[in-house]
């Protein structure tokens, strides 16, 4: 797939600071296996090297890979070196308005603070073009780019969240897929659950996963990829990604969930991906935007795809 570089935004090392609450369900495990679990962006060696450093504490206390954890604890964090994966340098206002804010999100570039992001992330970044108190009423994967709704005031927030949780909002993404689809149209009802970490996975069984609906309707078919129109009737995490993986046509580019169907990768996500969201639509509050893919079936994305040099 082609693609020209973009201007990117680069932070400067920092140290950072962070502290985690041990919850009831993560009572009993070893602090060494906890992190891993928790932060499975690191390794076990790569975290027993941090514990040794003296850069975790438990309850104000230099902790150590073996010392159980109980409900209550405090384990911080310190990262005395922080260096931010680079993110697009630019975000693009759709719609200013006074109770709300519509946006056109770059990716790779998560929405909030979070893992390795926190001073490259839209809020932030928003917060530096003097946006601040932003709402976060709807999400997209760091690795999505499109549509993205920001409210101004609380009460804007309320409604547009209670509108999602009755199903009162229309999303409509468009995706390039592997390989080439014999159905036109199909809908997946397929749960979907945590696996571990930011990986999730479709499930058999639906009282261990939550409810995930989707409806997918091909556009236009190539040899090998095929242009997909994306609805989501619910709204889980990964949702899209992974019931695309279900029906064996994943996102062509997904580091995630694009190889072997029935089990997920840990690949680093750090470009874009060929899933885009261009369409949200509020019947309720009177509200319709839309917006053009930036990438075509014939070469994947485009000239304009946000590669970070």
């Amino acid at each position: 797939m082609t693609g020209s570089s973009v201007p990117i935004h680069i932070v400067a090392p920092y140290t950072s600071r962070h502290t985690v609450r041990i919850s009831d369900k993560e009572s009993g495990y070893l602090l060494l296996e906890w992190l891993v679990k928790r932060f499975p962006f690191r390794d076990h060696s790569q975290w027993d090297e941090r514990i040794a450093a003296g850069l975790i504490q438990v309850n104000g206390s230099t902790g150590h890979n073996k010392q159980p954890l109980h409900p209550g604890d405090n384990v911080t964090l310190t990262n005395p070196h922080v260096v931010e994966p680079a993110v697009p340098d630019k975000i693009k206002i759709v719609d200013d308005q006074p109770e709300y804010l519509i946006v056109d999100k770059p990716a790779p570039m998560p929405v909030h603070p979070g893992g390795r992001y926190n001073k490259n992330s839209l809020i932030r970044l928003l917060e530096e073009q003097g946006y601040s108190s932003l709402k976060i009423v709807h999400r997209l994967d760091a690795v999505t780019s499109g549509i993205l709704l920001l409210a101004k005031t609380p009460d804007f927030a309320h409604r547009v969240t209670y509108l999602f949780s009755q199903g009162n909002i229309k999303k409509k993404y468009i995706a390039i897929v592997r390989g080439v689809p014999a159905d036109d149209e199909v809908e997946i009802n397929q749960p979907i659950r945590r696996k571990s970490g930011h990986v999730f996975e479709w499930h058999h069984d639906h009282i261990a996963g939550k409810q995930a609906i989707s409806r997918f309707r091909v556009i236009r078919r190539l040899h090998d990829r095929t242009l997909v129109s994306c609805t989501p009737v619910t709204g889980r995490t990964h949702q899209l990604r992974l019931h695309l993986q279900f029906w064996g046509h994943p996102v062509i580019d997904d580091p995630l969930y694009s190889r072997d169907f029935t089990e997920p990768y840990h690949a680093p996500q750090r470009s874009a991906i060929s899933l885009r969201h261009v369409r949200l639509s509020i019947p309720d509050l009177g509200l319709d935007y839309q917006l053009n893919p930036y990438f075509t079936i014939e070469s994947g994305l485009s000239e304009t795809k946000p590669t970070l040099t």
